[in-house]
């Protein structure tokens, strides 16, 4: 009896502090026809707003990695700023980037590097800087897990301090951390263990006893 209320727990327990959600926002289910300019776009319960362009047809003027589609920021406006859907809290873990222009010019410099500024909640600043490579090759980034309990998170180019630059951004990896609520489903599983358990014990026990004469 004291293993299978052990067992109980331990399902409990499972179900109770569920592990986190993490996904990989490659935005490879995103509609894009002709690389159009977007100011919000969901995808997997995560919103990305500001002034972008979903890349769809890099050709030879755009750099590539081989994705269905990635998001692009140019030289100017706001950066992409990334939210729950719900407004809930999130964690962020990873990112790919870029320079955006293969070449770039003058006219339309390439980002060097990629600045973060995350909003979490309760109203507390982080922010990072991740260099880019010289040439417009997408590179992989992770972030410290501090990156926790977020509300909001912006990407910038920037060729200096003071300079914006273009940015390609994709392959951003989230997560909605662990939850203290059980599913609901986990708590019928839960239920139905402990009834199948229960009976299960009385039944041993019934037939257990000895026959007594009358």
């Amino acid at each position: 009896m004291k293993a299978i209320t052990c067992t109980l727990v331990a399902v409990l327990a499972t179900g109770w502090a569920s592990a986190a959600v993490a996904l990989d926002l490659t935005f490879d289910d995103v509609m894009s026809v002709g690389n159009p300019l977007v100011t919000m776009l969901d995808t997997h319960g995560y919103r990305f707003t500001g002034s972008f362009r979903t890349i769809d047809a890099p050709g030879g003027l755009l750099v590539s990695n081989g994705s269905a589609v990635y998001l692009s920021h140019e030289a100017s406006g706001p950066g992409i700023t990334v939210t729950r859907a719900d407004g809930g809290p999130f964690i962020l873990y990873e990112f790919d980037a870029a320079g955006l222009y293969v070449p770039s010019s003058a006219g339309s410099p390439n980002a060097q590097e990629v600045s973060l500024t995350g909003l979490r909640v309760g109203g507390g600043i982080l922010g990072a800087s991740y260099e880019l490579g010289a040439l417009p090759t997408f590179a992989h980034f992770s972030v410290p897990s501090t990156w926790s309990d977020l509300q909001a998170v912006t990407f910038t180019g920037l060729v200096s301090a003071a300079a914006p630059g273009a940015l390609a951004l994709d392959d951003v990896g989230v997560g909605e951390g662990p939850t203290s609520v059980a599913e609901p489903g986990t708590l019928a599983l839960v239920a139905l263990t402990a009834l199948g358990v229960g009976g299960g014990v009385a039944l041993t026990r019934r037939r257990s006893d000895p026959v007594r004469p009358r």
